[in-house]
């Protein structure tokens, strides 16, 4: 018999090789059988005969493995798919033995496995996470020594490419696995009919299904990385159109850029980089620029340069409670960033929160004293709350750091600001009934603390009128304080000393009466005011009470008129640029014979055009208790309706020019008459302020006015003033 079991009719010729099939394994060798172990060449014969040796057939690859050679033990996983397969195996473990022991199927110790099988996997993932987040910080550090230009990200094309590749590559994997299963079911072994062993019936199923897991993984692969043709070329396209972009925003050719970024959109509206890019490109359409920052700000939720953006165009628009809340945002993102902290405080400085300004720009230099801008910065704003001694110094600290001349400009008038200066004046005034007066004088101030300032004033006035001639000597201290930006506090005190006037008396003798210059003793003049004013467009007030002499004529000096004045003014927003004010004043005039009592009431509407130029619409209503002889034009009723424009510009040097104009119409009734017919009005004050030098500054005042009913130094109803006041500051050394 042979090894298959059938019966040789040729006796002695019984061996497997005769038929063409091969010998059983470790069976003894046959005669005539060559050694297959140590074979020899060609020619050669043989040392060691065939029949010493036992067969060594190939036989199957499972039964050859030594034990324990392909014992799997639980570890760690790889790195690739496998990895990602591990951890979503190892987190749903306690859930599939949970449904186990609800089944009563589970086995001992199973829960050793689950609990470390939790534990690897939590460590890979707390590793993943520090990774990244050291990662970030790295970047982060590296930020300030490579930065990316403009801080705009690269775009979303890489990131949304890698999540398509990732995802569609597990999900083929796992279908193709899962169809595989469907199709190579296990089905049981049947013994061939002949009574061949099974693994030799077996053979040749199993190369043929390992012939078609090899085709199917074949396709597998290639229907889940083969790409579409459209979708291999749109990245492609997209990618050159933004190249394109980024090449023409580089050589300055803004044009070109907008259009290919544009197109970039057109074709892939996702893409972040270009919209980021065309939103600055647009920054002179604010509306269109508000609207793209913002589209990145959703793209890109975790970039706090986009919400800065936002801020930037919003504080332009005048939006500046959103421009703050969109810095807070990226403030959020990055706590310790500049460009964060830094437009932060810009934009309170443009909202006019200048206290605040300059409470962030110092909490940042306590923090980062190298940074010469901020410095700059809180200079510009000390300058504006009225602390020149503190904007010479931060100033004075950006110029150390990085030299510049507007800076060393600035620094200058900062510290001739803060200086103690002189002040010669020259002025005088005329009007339609002939009174003219003439003005000299000088002041000198100092400061004595930060925000505050000390100062005198002395002038002599002559008043004229045809050959009477009399005059005024004044004296006062002045003192100003402004302790807050939004608050500011001025005070003077003082005496009027009017010139000795002639009085006829009885002479010493019998003879005629002598007359004789009669002395009068000083009048007690001063002025208090306090304004305060809310940041940006807020409500606003101001309050004063002052004492003054009237001198518009030698008759109001010589009667001794004084008025005695408390008034104030209070202004509260309506709308965008829409503000409402309310003016109130109540005075006494006296003389020497009798007392009177003015009362004015006005109402404005001003709406802010420009942050230079307001526009307004007045009314004005003034009331006199009675008529008087003391040398004042004291209607009964005088009515005042006017269209107003304040205009306000500074000039390159520090140069300032406001101009105060309003032209309307007045009506008068005198006392026991009616009012009278409506006729024309006019007033126009203007303040020049031109720097001639670094703490030389030449200040020109002019007042002119064509309305009795405006002022109470009128002298009678058609009555026309004029007025020019000419100073100048020297700073000292």
């Amino acid at each position: 018999m042979d090894p298959a079991r059938l019966r040789d009719r040729r006796p002695g010729r019984a061996h497997p090789g005769d038929r063409g099939c091969g010998p059983p394994r470790g069976g003894a060798p046959c005669r005539r059988e060559h050694s297959r172990v140590l074979r020899t060449a060609h020619g050669q014969c043989g040392v060691l005969p065939a029949g010493g040796l036992r067969r060594a057939a190939a036989g199957p690859l499972v039964p050859r493995v030594r034990e324990g050679t392909l014992t799997v033990t639980v570890g760690l996983p790889g790195t690739g798919i496998g990895g990602m397969f591990y951890l979503l195996s190892a987190l749903a473990m306690p859930l599939r033995e949970a449904y186990r022991l609800a089944r009563g199927r589970a086995a001992p110790g199973r829960w050793a496995v689950v609990a470390g099988q939790i534990a690897i996997a939590g460590g890979i993932i707390a590793g993943l996470w520090a990774t990244g987040w050291l990662l970030g910080l790295g970047l982060a550090a590296a930020r300030p020594i490579v930065p990316l230009l403009g801080h705009a990200p690269a775009g979303n094309v890489l990131r949304i490419t890698t999540f398509v590749l990732t995802f569609g590559t597990l999900g083929g994997v796992l279908l193709g696995v899962e169809l595989l299963r469907l199709w190579h079911r296990h089905r049981p072994r049947r013994d061939d009919s002949r009574g061949l062993p099974a693994s030799r019936a077996a053979a040749p199923r199993a190369k043929r299904r390992r012939a078609r897991t090899l085709v199917a993984g074949i396709l597998c692969i290639a229907v889940t990385a083969h790409p579409r043709p459209g979708a291999a070329q749109q990245p492609t396209k997209v990618a050159t159109r933004l190249a394109r972009a980024d090449s023409a925003l580089r050589v300055g050719d803004s044009g070109a850029a907008e259009r290919e970024y544009a197109a970039v959109l057109a074709a892939d509206p996702e893409n972040s980089r270009a919209v980021y890019r065309l939103a600055q490109l647009r920054r002179s359409e604010p509306a269109e620029a508000l609207r793209l920052f913002q589209r990145y700000a959703a793209l890109v939720p975790r970039d706090p340069w986009g919400y800065m953006a936002v801020g930037d165009v919003l504080a332009r628009s005048g939006r500046y409670g959103e421009a703050l809340e969109s810095y807070d945002r990226a403030l959020r993102l990055a706590p310790g960033e500049r460009d964060a902290v830094v437009g932060r405080a810009g934009v309170l400085a443009r909202a006019g929160r200048t206290d605040a300004a300059i409470a962030a720009y110092r909490d940042w230099l306590t923090l980062h004293p190298s940074d010469a801008q901020s410095w700059r910065e809180l200079g510009r704003q000390a300058l504006r709350a009225g602390r020149p001694a503190d904007a010479a110094t931060a100033l004075s600290r950006a110029q150390t750091l990085a030299p510049d001349g507007a800076t060393a400009l600035r620094l200058a008038l900062a510290r001739s600001a803060a200086a103690p200066a002189i002040t010669p004046l020259a002025g005088g005034s005329w009007d339609s009934d002939g009174n003219r007066t003439r003005r000299l004088g000088g002041a000198a101030e100092l400061s004595v603390g930060g925000a505050t300032r000390l100062g005198a004033r002395a002038t002599r006035e002559t008043v004229q009128h045809g050959d009477t001639t009399t005059g005024l000597h004044e004296l006062a201290v002045h003192l100003a304080s402004q302790p807050r930006a939004a608050f500011n506090l001025e005070a003077t005190a003082g005496a009027t000393l009017a010139d000795a006037r002639p009085a006829s008396g009885p002479g010493p003798g019998p003879g005629p009466p002598v007359v004789r210059l009669q002395t009068r003793a000083p009048i007690a003049t001063g002025e208090l005011r306090a304004r305060w004013r809310a940041p940006g467009d807020g409500p606003a007030l101001d309050v004063r009470a002052r004492r003054a002499v009237l001198d518009a004529s030698p008759v109001l000096v010589t009667n001794g008129v004084v008025r005695t004045e408390l008034g104030g003014l209070l202004q509260l927003p309506v709308g965008r640029g829409v503000k409402v004010r309310g003016i109130g004043r109540a005075a006494t005039l006296s003389d020497s014979a009798q007392l009177n009592h003015r009362t004015l009431v006005a109402g404005m509407l001003a709406y802010t055009a420009t942050p230079t130029v307001e526009i307004s619409g007045q009314f004005h209503q003034i009331r006199y208790a009675h008529a008087t002889t003391a040398g004042y034009f004291a209607p009964r009723l005088a009515q005042l309706v006017e269209a107003g424009s304040y205009i306000e510009v500074d000039t390159p040097r520090s140069g300032f020019v406001a101009l105060d104009l309003g032209i309307g119409i007045q009506r008068v009734a005198d006392q026991g008459a009616s009012i009278g017919a409506w006729r024309r009005a006019f007033n126009l004050y203007s303040l020049i302020d031109w720097p001639l030098a670094p703490g030389r500054d030449l200040r020109l005042e002019l007042d002119i006015e064509d309305s009795p009913a405006a002022s109470e130094t009128a002298t009678a109803g058609s009555w026309r003033y004029g007025s020019a006041v000419l100073s100048l500051r020297w700073a000292l050394p």
